[in-house]
């Protein structure tokens, strides 16, 4: 009877000490030396302004502005204003805002130009604030503050002339587009 006992002591034994080289977790270890270059820069991108219409991709360097049905006379979209009525033309604007965000750069500001993509359709005239815009780079600001968000209005001249005598085309919608480069000064 001995004998049976000490043989089931080893099958446990053996058998407890196959379970835990089985349990037993393997490690490996390894190591990554990072590396990277830290490079400023800066990047502009458009917001809505409270007192302005609301920029479709808001928040993003290519939102869209949507002036709406515009004329001479009637009701504008919310955030238009039209401030001037003239003989031959009238305005409307609208309020928005431009943020460059700086890292890393010793620079006190940035220069903001605008220009236009393509010449302007016929009867319209855009402007930043007060510049006249073309198809060449245009000075908008040249002392910008970083990190926050600069009021721009953006200015439509509209003809009032018949279209085909230098007015605009009615009735359907015509699009520009304007192109932004921040610059740090």
């Amino acid at each position: 009877m001995e004998r049976k006992v000490l043989i089931r002591n080893a099958a446990l034994a053996i058998s407890m000490l196959m379970s835990a080289a089985l349990f037993a977790q393997t490690t490996a270890s390894g190591t990554i030396n990072a590396t990277l270059i830290n490079k400023s820069g800066i990047s502009l991108v458009f917001d809505s302004d409270p007192g302005g219409v609301s920029l479709g991709s808001s928040g993003s360097s290519t939102a869209s502005l949507n002036l709406g049905a515009v004329s001479a006379y009637g009701s504008l979209s919310a955030g238009v204003t039209r401030p001037t009525v003239g003989a031959n033309s009238y305005i409307v604007q609208t309020l928005f805002d431009v943020q460059v965000i700086e890292a890393g750069l010793i620079s006190p500001n940035y220069t903001l130009t605008a220009q236009l993509a393509a010449v302007a359709p016929t009867g319209l005239t855009y402007s930043v604030d007060a510049v006249a815009l073309t198809t060449g780079s245009q000075t908008i600001q040249t002392t910008g503050a970083y990190n926050t968000d600069v009021q721009h209005t953006l200015k439509l001249t509209v003809s009032s002339a018949a279209p085909g005598s230098g007015g605009p085309a009615t009735g359907t919608p015509l699009t520009t587009t304007i192109n932004f480069l921040a610059t740090s000064n």
